[in-house]
């Protein structure tokens, strides 16, 4: 049979005549189309960049190109598609229900991620952020060249179609863009929500209160200050994913297909005296059996598993440190062992409030019957209302505008000695950036109760997450076993750096002066979590041990570096000792970035695109 025809016969999955192999009610079909076929480009996962980066591949009709996911499609799914949902996912079928080791205070950290058409794109908090200039200059000066804050700009503007606020936003919030910062044409919407709480409008006061400045650009190379944050949301409201930005618009297109419910166990590696090659993903399907996509002897395999998947399907692959390899009985092809390694995240704090009687956050929508009718029937019938809204305000400040002369010195000395799990030239970077003003804490509401022990009921609470922008701490993501099926041993390895756990301390801390500003204390009461108990440096240091959490932007397992520099790609992406496997997402980040991840995502996915192509 030949491809067209084969993909004529598929199951569909009927949203707008959308076309998608679900192989968890059409296996007989699926193993037919993998039996008969080899195909141009092997994408493993279904995520942001994995599929951004196979639409753009599939541009090219004359190539053949696959996608497997091991989750399911996003569409209609309210946990997806409303945005006051974000994080609704956790727990559910669309996690992957990954959990850390247990850290130094004994906390294991949950660390939910996308088991779904879309990935992380479909669950997130919808934040559209751009890091600062020379977060993405620093990819380069780790010895990557082209991979710098021009090209990766010019990528993440390639991806993106920003909506022009309408002009009873900007009059009512303050809402404004800079056009030429943005993409106009892009796959992915990205607009201000048509409904932005009292709370996050009054962060805007009090952060200019505090003397940090309101941006008014933040999206081309300077995010430093307080500023309105577009979201990943469409014109109509909706959350947009990587699946009905990339994918749905090419539904006609005979030469992509999009297969869910499949599962990756391993890559066929084969060795020769010329290094190692990929013949084909394995693939076990919803009733156990399993099939083998294909690849063209001058095809590729393109690893878009996430920072937690991608190192595991590679060590289960027989590509990795070999003592580790050895340990599990799995045939070493490649002895490469950063595989795994370098991982960070952000780590963050919350400090939760309770707002003054009148006053309403999303927790209202679980005890006022009438407002949450109210709400849905206004989302349901004009995409209008609370429904439509996650995140709205964002601040970045540097280490200089949160810290005093005082414990500026503090830190010039406890920088003064590199930890032992950063490399001296990742250490040198971020010293640089700490000493230039480069964003080093994000400051954040949540609509909501976030955190703390009590919660009173038919109360409404907001949360202030403070992030750490650039940890110091290394930690790492391995195999536990040669299954697939176990999940790996996710470690982080939080705190290990005194920087890190000093600098949350200061910057939670300085998160409380936001709530004695003017503007917060006309809508807020007591705060609740941590309480005002806690006030000396030890008190904030013991908090944050026993408080830490991470921001769901795993970088670093499969890193973009020089193989001597324990690096895992090289600047086109490709493995080491490869010829022909690729990685296309956030893990082959060197280091984490002043700004939530989804940008930088659709960034790589654009650029592997063209480097792959031009290749």
């Amino acid at each position: 049979m030949q491809f067209g025809l084969l993909f004529s016969s598929f199951i569909y999955l009927s949203i707008a005549s959308a076309t998608l192999l679900d192989l968890s009610t059409s296996a007989d079909i699926g193993k037919k189309i993998l039996a008969g076929n080899q195909f141009d480009y092997v994408v493993v996962g279904g995520g942001t960049a994995g599929l951004a980066v196979a639409r753009r591949l599939s541009d090219d009709s004359s190539k053949k190109v696959l996608v497997l996911e091991a989750g399911r499609s996003g569409v209609g799914d309210s946990l997806v598609t409303v945005p006051e949902r974000s994080f609704s996912f956790i727990a559910t079928d669309i996690d992957w229900l990954y959990q850390t080791q247990p850290q130094a205070s004994g906390q294991q950290i949950n660390l939910s991620s996308g088991k779904v058409l879309g990935g992380d794109s479909a669950v997130n908090g919808l934040v559209w952020s751009r890091p600062h200039k020379a977060d993405w200059d620093d990819f380069e000066k780790l010895g990557s060249p082209g991979w710098n804050w021009n090209n990766l700009y010019a990528s993440s503007r390639k991806s993106e179609k920003v909506n022009i606020p309408a002009a009873n936003f900007t009059a009512q919030y303050g809402y404004s863009v800079v056009p030429a910062s943005h993409g106009s044409s892009g796959p992915v919407e990205a607009s201000f929500p048509p409904f932005l709480p009292l709370q996050h409008q009054k962060l805007i006061n009090a952060s200019v209160e505090l003397g940090h400045k309101f941006n008014s650009d933040p999206y081309s190379g300077d995010n430093t200050g307080v500023w309105f944050g577009l979201s990943s949301q469409t014109a109509r409201n909706d959350r947009e994913t990587s699946e009905f930005a990339y994918f749905d618009p090419v539904l006609s297109r005979e030469n992509l297909i999009i297969a869910s419910h499949a599962f990756v166990t391993k890559l066929n590696v084969t060795t020769t005296s010329s290094g190692a090659s990929s013949s084909g993903a394995v693939v076990r399907f919803p009733d156990g059996s399993s099939a083998t996509a294909q690849v063209k002897s001058n095809g590729q395999v393109i690893l878009s598993a996430g920072t937690i998947r991608t190192p595991q399907l590679l060590e289960l692959s027989g590509i990795g440190n070999k003592t580790l390899l050895n340990k599990f009985n799995i045939p070493v092809n490649v002895d490469l062992p950063g595989v795994g390694e370098n991982y960070e995240d952000h780590t963050l704090t919350i400090l939760t409030y309770k707002l003054k009687p009148g006053f309403l956050s999303f927790d209202a929508l679980g005890y006022n019957d009438t407002l949450r009718k109210e709400q849905q029937n206004l989302y349901d019938t004009q995409r209008l209302g609370w429904l439509t809204f996650a995140q709205g305000v964002l601040n970045f400040e540097s280490a200089q505008s949160i810290l005093t002369s005082d414990e500026l010195a503090t830190a010039k000395e406890l920088l003064s000695t590199k930890p032992a799990s950063i490399s001296q030239e990742s250490f040198d970077l971020i010293k640089n950036k700490i000493n230039n003003g480069v964003p080093q804490a994000e400051f954040i509401l949540f609509n909501s109760f976030s955190g703390g022990p009590t919660k009173e009921p038919n109360t409404s609470y907001v949360s202030m997450a403070v992030t750490h922008l650039h940890p110091l701490s290394r930690g790492s993501i391995h195999i536990n076993s040669a299954s697939i099926d176990d999940h790996p041993l996710i470690d982080p390895n939080v705190l290990d750096s005194e920087w890190d756990q000093w600098f949350l301390a200061k910057a939670t801390a300085y998160g409380r002066r936001f709530f004695e500003t003017k503007a917060f204390q006309e809508i807020f009461d007591v705060e609740v979590f941590p309480g005002t108990a806690t006030q000396t440096l030890d008190q904030w240091k013991d908090f944050v041990e026993h408080n830490v959490n991470i921001g769901y932007h795993s970088v670093g397992t499969a890193s973009l570096l020089p193989q001597a520099k324990n690096g895992v790609v090289d600047s086109n992406l490709k493995v080491y000792g490869t010829s022909n496997i690729r990685v296309v997402d956030n893990s082959i980040m060197p280091l984490l970035v002043s700004a939530h991840t989804q940008t930088t995502a659709y960034a790589i996915a654009e650029r592997a695109a063209d480097l792959i192509k031009s290749a």
